[in-house]
């Protein structure tokens, strides 16, 4: 398996180079709205200027960490037929998303820390001040949201063997988590109501969570309640998947035949 994943990451990072100037524009225009959503809190609130430019620069590095588009490929390519070529394969189709979201995530991880180191010489704002043990929860977090948003993004796509267009159910999803993942505004900022939802639901764990860990808005209780309630929603879109997969199949088949 260790073999065919570095075949498959090999494969990928020469696909993304081949189409780089693409690549280029996707990351470009990822990093608009924040920027757009951060000038309008700066201006609303000048005082707390600098919290917010560190907030939504971090928003800007966790969301293309956690970033999943399979939703997107699989509505086409179960669609058009294209899905079924994957299947034949002998390697699940999940593993060929998995390596092309470690190729991308690291390719962008490559290019904005430097970004961001050298920016921080100039912008005390930007400067990290975490402990060591801070900075791998943060991590830890970061990885548990990208889990969250790729296997959500997995499983609606796959409910394209039922639906026409399931971007219009992802859709739907994605407005649910603008607000209560922390990209349109710190998760504190929220109504009460919505952020006891918040804690409850998977879209907190996809952005915000990671950034209260690294801006030290979690404490130890919020931290440990965090991981636990992340890895079940883990849990239960691993089964989900699962389940939805195999009732996928035997509806391909159906069509097929």
């Amino acid at each position: 398996m260790i073999r065919k994943y570095i075949a498959l990451l090999r494969m990928k990072y020469i696909e993304m180079l081949a189409y780089r100037l693409a690549t280029i524009v996707w990351m470009t225009g990822a990093i608009v709205q924040p920027l757009i959503t951060m000038a309008v809190w700066m201006n609303i609130d000048p005082s707390q200027s600098d919290a917010f430019l560190f907030y939504f620069m971090a928003v800007i590095f966790v969301e293309r960490m956690t970033s999943a588009w399979d939703v997107w490929e699989l509505d086409r390519e179960i669609r058009e037929g294209e899905f079924s070529n994957y299947i034949l394969r002998p390697l699940h189709p999940i593993h060929w998303a998995i390596a092309e979201n470690v190729v991308y995530k690291a390719l962008f991880a490559a290019i904005l820390a430097p970004i961001w180191a050298i920016a921080a010489l100039f912008v005390p704002a930007l400067r990290f001040d975490v402990t060591g043990g801070q900075a791998l929860l943060f991590l830890a977090a970061v990885l548990l949201g990208a889990a969250l948003r790729f296997l959500l993004s997995y499983i609606c796509g796959l409910l394209g063997f039922w639906i026409t267009k399931v971007i219009a159910v992802y859709g739907v999803l994605e407005v649910v988590s603008l607000f209560l993942s922390g990209r349109i505004a710190p998760l504190s900022m929220l109504p009460p109501l919505l952020q006891q939802w918040s804690i409850f639901l998977p879209f907190r764990y996809m952005i915000g969570f990671p950034i209260d860990i690294v801006t030290g808005s979690a404490n130890g209780h919020d931290m440990l309640q965090g991981f636990a309630i992340a890895s079940i929603w883990v849990a239960v879109f691993m089964i989900a998947l699962q389940w939805i997969w195999k009732a996928g199949l035997k509806k391909n088949q159906a069509v097929g035949g």
